[in-house]
C-alpha cells in the first residue's frame, strides 16, 4: 500500500535563529515543505509571505489550502530532530479518519468540568488534507498565541467520528520559544480568552452547561 504524500505546513514569523535546526529536520525527510512568512522582518528566504502577521491558526489554514499532498502535518518551526526519518512513523498510521501526533495529551487543558477531553498537541499534527478541510481547519477566533487551538480541533475530529493516534518520533519541541512562555506579553490574556472559548465550544456541541 502507497502511503501518502505530506505537506509540512509551518507559521513563522521573525525568530531566524530557529532555521538552521528546523530545515536540518524536514529538509531530509520526503515531504514537501510550506513555510508560512506572518510578515517577518527581513523576509524568510524559501517562504510564502505574507504581508502582516495573520496568527499561527490561519497561517495553518492558509497553507492547508496550499498543500496540494494526500496530507499535511503542522509543525512548529521551534523543533529539533534527533534522528533523521521521523516523518515515517507518522506517515504509515496517517489515513481517512485519523489525526496523528506525537503527543496525546490527557492534562488540564483538556478539562471542561469534570470532563478530561485528550487532545493531540499541535506543535507536531497531522491528517489528510480533505479531512482537515471538512473539519473546517483551525479556528482562527483563538487569540495569539493560539493555546486551545489543538484542544479545539482535536475535540471537533471526535466529534465527526476521527480518531486521535499518538505516535512517538525522534524529534524535539523547544517549546515556548517563540511565545516567551507563560510570562510573554498577552500570553495570560490569551489563555484566558481561548479557555472561555473552547469552554463554549464544548458546552454548545455537548449541550452542557459546566
Amino acid at each position: 500500500m502507497m502511503l501518502p504524500s505530506v505537506t509540512i505546513v509551518t507559521p513563522w514569523f521573525n525568530h531566524r535563529e530557529l532555521e538552521k535546526a528546523y530545515w536540518a529536520a524536514v529538509l531530509p525527510e520526503d515531504c514537501e515543505v510550506l513555510v508560512i512568512d506572518n510578515g517577518s522582518s527581513p523576509p524568510l528566504p524559501n517562504a510564502w509571505r505574507l504581508d502582516e502577521n495573520v496568527g499561527f491558526s490561519a497561517a495553518c489554514n492558509i497553507g492547508l489550502r496550499l498543500a496540494r499532498t494526500d496530507a499535511v502535518l503542522f509543525l512548529n518551526n521551534d523543533v529539533v530532530a534527533l534522528e533523521r526519518g521521523w516523518l515515517e512513523p507518522l506517515r504509515a498510521v496517517l489515513e481517512p479518519g485519523v489525526l496523528v501526533g506525537p503527543q496525546l495529551r490527557f492534562d488540564e487543558h483538556g478539562m471542561v468540568g469534570d470532563m478530561e477531553l485528550p487532545y493531540l498537541d499541535g506543535w507536531c499534527l497531522a491528517g489528510m488534507r480533505q479531512d482537515l478541510l471538512d473539519l473546517g481547519g483551525w479556528d482562527e477566533g483563538y487569540l495569539e498565541p493560539s493555546y486551545f487551538g489543538d484542544n479545539d480541533l482535536s475535540f471537533r475530529a471526535r466529534l465527526n467520528g476521527m480518531e486521535l493516534v499518538e505516535q512517538p518520533v525522534p524529534i524535539a519541541h523547544l517549546a515556548s520559544q517563540t511565545s516567551g512562555g507563560a510570562d510573554g506579553p498577552g500570553v495570560a490574556e490569551a489563555m484566558r480568552h481561548n479557555h472561555q472559548r473552547f469552554v463554549a465550544l464544548v458546552e454548545s456541541e455537548l449541550g452542557l452547561s459546566v
